[in-house]
């Protein structure tokens, strides 16, 4: 053995030892990285793919009536999903360890309803919205509903936000509403999101859709209120409150009209005190209108925002002698119809009433005809997917 190392080919043998135990050292870290760059690549593609298959079990019924893709599910149920997803590609794989896997949509619940409006705005953005509302024939009488299902209540998301109400809304933007162009720009978000809004739901002049629990869809966003009548009722008189001013103003610049006012001021209380009887009678007299101009929009008849002396109703005669509860027709049938009454309403709510009020009315009418357990706090749209593999951790995020 000795003098095997002793020669030039003994030396030559262990040098070429050497090397090759380097190489295959070599090789085999190599393969070894190999292995684990191929693990990790095809559970990253696993992964993913996973997490599109949890996000393509959206609720049907939620997209095809409304154009929303929600999630339904807790954590631990889309987490199961996630599991079955990944552990059936990847279980079966020597080598592969799956240390966890789960799955959580807390970031993404749709209770955070300005990511709802997103989702709306772009809806509308990519598929456009019906230029036609169907009117309902005048005639039709329709059922007032009433909501009182307690756990139903109890769990709308917009129970859980605070708000003075439209009337009182609709009292402080009276006095911009003579020039509503704003209200009508089109392509804005806020144009957009309202008419989404009155092209998906029912409201007093509209056909309502059967499927549907409340006849009065729209102004139940605008009035939050759990019966058609009541929101009908407060709807009213957001409505009188935007007319007033309106009405107002057109009693005082309008010749004829004051020459009324001061003419049953001065017969009513001759004098000095005249002056003040005349702020009465015409505050009076735009009351008497605004309530006409309502009755007119719910009976299909269009209202102009500033008014002339061909589309005034009640007359100086009629009011005194109290004969204004009846429909009371103008000369001339021009302006804007309830549905744009309805959008300058829209237009003046805070969006995350509006949007929350949505979801309210995606949940009951889910319980009234899929689900009835159906709770919108329980979608989300989107997920947090984390997972940790032969010590690598992988994470990812998937939203609509």
């Amino acid at each position: 053995m000795g003098k095997l190392f002793k020669t030039k080919k003994g030396s030559s043998a262990v040098f070429l030892c050497v090397i090759l135990s380097g190489l295959m050292s070599i090789s085999l870290v190599m393969i070894y990285a190999a292995h684990n760059q191929a693990v990790g690549s095809f559970a990253d593609s696993v992964f993913r793919l996973a997490g599109d298959s949890v996000m393509s079990e959206f609720d049907s019924y939620v997209q095809q009536e409304y154009g929303l893709f929600l999630l339904q599910g807790n954590d631990a149920q889309l987490s199961r999903k996630f599991r079955n997803y990944t552990s059936y590609s990847l279980g079966a794989l020597k080598g592969v360890n799956i240390e966890s896997s789960q799955i959580s949509a807390g970031r993404f619940n749709v209770i955070d309803v300005g990511n709802v409006e997103e989702q709306i705005i772009q809806y509308v953005k990519t598929v456009g919205l019906a230029d036609a509302i169907k009117e309902r024939p005048v005639e039709t009488d329709r059922t007032k509903h009433t909501l009182r299902h307690g756990p139903t209540i109890v769990s709308l998301p917009s129970r859980q936000i605070p708000d003075k109400g439209i009337v009182q809304k609709a009292e402080a933007a009276a006095s911009s509403v003579k020039n509503p162009s704003r209200v009508f720009k089109k392509g804005t978000r806020s144009y957009m999101l309202d008419s989404y809004i009155l092209t998906h739901f029912n409201s007093d002049t509209t056909m309502p859709a059967e499927n549907h629990f409340f006849n009065n869809e729209v102004e139940y966003l605008l009035a939050g209120k759990l019966s058609d009548e009541d929101n009908i009722r407060r709807t009213d008189l957001a409505l009188k409150a935007i007319r007033f001013p309106a009405n107002l103003a057109h009693i005082y610049s309008d010749p004829e009209k004051w020459a009324a006012v001061t003419a049953a001021a001065e017969t009513i209380t001759p004098g000095l005190l005249g002056t003040v009887t005349q702020t009465g009678i015409a505050a009076a007299w735009a009351t008497a209108e605004s309530f006409n101009d309502a009755k007119l929009l719910h009976a299909g008849y269009k209202v102009p925002i500033v008014k002339d002396a061909s589309s005034w109703a009640v007359d100086m005669d009629g009011l005194l002698k109290k004969k204004t509860d009846k429909l009371i027709k103008p000369d001339v049938n021009k302006g804007e119809v309830y549905q744009d009454y309805l959008r300058i309403l829209l237009f003046i709510e805070d969006h995350d009433i509006k949007t929350a009020r949505i979801l309210d009315l995606i949940q009951i009418n889910m319980r009234k005809n899929y689900d009835s357990d159906f709770l919108i706090s329980e979608c989300s749209y989107g997920i947090s997917m984390d997972s940790v593999i032969n010590g690598t951790h992988y994470s990812y995020d998937k939203k609509y």
